[in-house]
């Protein structure tokens, strides 16, 4: 069998083809590192356990430093009396330069014979706000409501949207009127498909009440369709154009719902590799904020491994 010569002309391709595959990869190379000189403004954490303040506070501080958490959604007990170990968890949180947001919500928050739970809610913070001092005050309130795992979701959407709007307008106004705590809000990605009437989507509706949200993108691949960038890119655009920024959430739990959303098996550096790529193509909007990993317990046994 004779040898296939290969002509200049196809050299040429080939050559072309090289230097461009070359010169993705020291440009991918190059981005990727500057992960390290220009990370997110926001990287934060949900700890949905309270019970461990009084017991691992200073293991709980310390990995949030290593991971470079600056922002700590920590959940609330409403009937807890004792403001002592949030005061003492929230001063030395402080005192690394990390901000703490009061977590609270349930799904039957999104509707209207709830709001006393969600007046509740508030109440307690406030209660907290005046016992604690400045140093140890809360720096935002973070709700995570979501009425659309209820069965009225199914039975009349319509409805459960209109009184979840106005339950978290009530919020927003309750909590203003009292003080200048910044007020935020765990959607899902895809809230911006659901319309609102005159008011466009109930994305955007949402991006103008609250101060800023964070977008349960529960995706563990950056790129390609249904993917980190894709899936966010709509909500993020709503941001840059509001005026307002948007925090992508990742899940790092485990998770039933399939094998695309949880980092949970893919581990601790497959997470960060794929904010590294989210963020070097978000960065580009001033909508994006940075992201928020679900949830504390469980990204620290994936750091373990």
């Amino acid at each position: 069998m004779g040898l296939k010569l290969v002509t200049p002309r196809k050299m040429l391709s080939l050559k072309i083809i090289i230097i461009t595959l070359l010169s993705c990869m020291v440009i991918g190379a190059v981005l990727m590192l500057q992960w390290g000189s220009e990370k997110p403004p926001v990287k934060a954490t949900w700890v949905w356990d309270t019970t461990a303040l009084m017991k691992d506070k200073n293991e709980m501080l310390a990995f949030a430093e290593d991971q470079g958490v600056n922002v700590i959604f920590l959940h609330v007990d409403r009937k807890a009396k004792d403001f002592e170990p949030y005061r003492a968890f929230i001063e030395a949180a402080h005192g690394l330069g990390i901000e703490v947001e009061a977590l609270g919500g349930d799904p039957a928050w999104g509707l209207t014979g709830y709001q006393q739970e969600i007046e509740s809610f508030i109440d307690w913070i406030e209660d907290y706000q005046l016992a604690a001092g400045e140093r140890a005050a809360f720096d935002g309130i973070h709700v995570d409501i979501e009425p659309y795992l209820l069965k009225e979701w199914e039975q009349d959407r319509e409805d459960v949207v209109r009184q979840w709007m106005g339950n978290m307008a009530f919020l927003v106004k309750k909590v203003k009127q009292g003080s200048a705590l910044r007020v935020s809000a765990d959607l899902p990605f895809w809230i911006h498909k659901i319309p609102a009437g005159h008011s466009g989507s109930v994305g955007s509706w949402m991006i103008e009440q609250l101060d800023r949200v964070v977008l349960m993108n529960y995706r563990n691949f950056a790129i390609g369709e249904n993917g980190i960038i894709a899936n966010a890119l709509p909500m993020i655009k709503e941001g840059t154009r509001a005026g307002k920024p948007v925090i992508i959430g990742l899940e790092m739990a485990p998770s039933d719902e399939g094998k695309h959303i949880s980092f949970f098996e893919k581990g601790a550096s497959s997470l960060h590799q794929q904010m590294q790529l989210s963020h070097i193509v978000m960065r580009w909007y001033t909508g994006y904020q940075g992201f928020s990993i679900h949830e504390y317990k469980s990204w620290k046994e994936a750091a373990k491994s």
